[in-house]
């Protein structure tokens, strides 16, 4: 049903564009094959031992309309092979252009964590078959609600800084416990900078108020309550807690040579919820259509064993706190990545990539694992 109303909505809104001043339909995709070559399974993906055609296959819609001289109509659809190619909007906004640099958005649209956010899923964009999960792993990419931005430039120097503002609800994996998700509240701010083409600088800021319902927390939140420990069922649960996200990122595109780095702090404050650094540098070198690079990632999430600490160390309370700290520490993790890769642009608008990843989990009672990913990515 939903991929007959999406398919239905973008089919009326090309007929109602032949109105419009002017139409833009385009598209992308990528058809990829992958496999776990070391361990059970790989972070990020469905990939176990066996090749997998599907999980990070997908194709994509877009359409723009534009419906004067200052507003326009978007709406993409991506269809992705691990939701078994169901169709759902990614964007769906109606945009103002003001003049003198000022632009805003109402709608669906990406919110702005990355480098590359704006071109999560175009694989064309970026160097890698698969953004680096070391940083590139937030468990939503969209929001409904609405953004403005400023472009200026002051020499060599191109900058555009925006704001957002709106909310989010989705289903979720947290501690790989099912769950859905609801972001009130969300604000942020971001700015990006280029210099003479070859530089380019990223900030990113966004708060919300993260309230998270795990089905499978619930008989662990009730003991607390029922055993008079109200407070580290608090402590534990998401309610209307604070999350906070800062990302900074700096690119390196000059001649033969192309460095990307990005840094990502996130929080969510009195909740479970471990404390979390990530990071990635790559670095990439052309020979001619060829562009071999290598990616190091690591990804750093602080557990609270504090919140343990909170119940009382008596042999009554051993299963309550047990059950609390497995909790706590299924949040733990310290890994590392490793990816070798290739791009071949075989012709303007068609890549062929290959990557090699190696993933090393330090934290206890974790596994290892390596996974090998081919695959074409294109754009129309």
């Amino acid at each position: 049903m939903k991929s007959v109303l999406a398919l239905g909505i973008l089919a009326a809104l090309a007929a109602a564009s032949t109105h419009a001043q002017s139409v833009q339909i385009t598209g992308f995709g990528q058809m990829v094959a992958g496999t776990v070559t070391d361990g059970t399974a790989f972070p990020g993906t469905g990939y176990d031992g066996d090749w997998d055609f599907k999980d990070e296959s997908l194709f994509a819609l877009q359409v723009r309309g534009d419906l004067n001289d200052q507003w326009s109509a978007t709406a993409q659809i991506v269809a992705r092979g691990r939701e078994d190619f169901e169709p759902e909007f990614a964007w769906a906004y109606v945009g103002w252009n003001g003049g003198n640099g000022w632009s805003a958005k109402a709608g669906r649209q990406r919110v702005p964590f990355f480098r590359y956010s704006d071109f999560l899923e175009v694989g064309y964009a970026f160097p890698w078959l698969r953004p680096p999960h070391a940083v590139y792993n937030a468990t939503f990419s969209n929001y409904d609600g609405i953004s403005a931005a400023y472009a200026f430039a002051s020499g060599d120097w191109f900058s555009n800084v925006g704001v957002i503002g709106g909310k989010n609800e989705d289903d979720l994996l947290i501690s790989n416990l099912p769950a859905s998700q609801e972001l009130a509240s969300l604000v942020g701010v971001y700015a990006d900078t280029t210099y003479a083409d070859w530089l380019s600088l990223r900030a990113s800021y966004l708060r919300a108020d993260v309230t998270v319902d795990a089905q499978a927390l619930n008989p662990l939140l009730a003991a607390l309550r029922g055993n008079g420990f109200a407070g580290v069922a608090e402590a534990v649960d998401f309610s209307e807690d604070s999350g906070q996200f800062i990302g900074l990122a700096a690119e390196v595109n000059r001649g033969s040579w192309l460095l990307i780095g990005e840094w990502t702090k996130t929080t969510i404050d009195d909740s479970y919820y471990a404390d979390r650094t990530q990071y990635y540098v790559t670095g990439g070198y052309r020979i001619g259509a060829w562009m071999p690079n290598v990616t190091w990632g690591r990804r750093d999430n602080e557990a609270k064993p504090e919140i343990v600490g909170l119940l009382p160390n008596v042999p009554p309370l051993a299963g309550l706190r047990a059950a609390t700290a497995g909790v706590v520490a299924s949040e733990a993790l310290d890994a590392t990545y490793w990816s070798y890769g290739l791009r071949w642009d075989v012709a303007t608008n068609v890549a062929l990539k290959a990557d090699y990843t190696l993933y090393t989990n330090d934290t206890p009672a974790s596994a290892d694992a390596d996974s090998l990913a081919v695959g074409v990515v294109f754009t129309f």
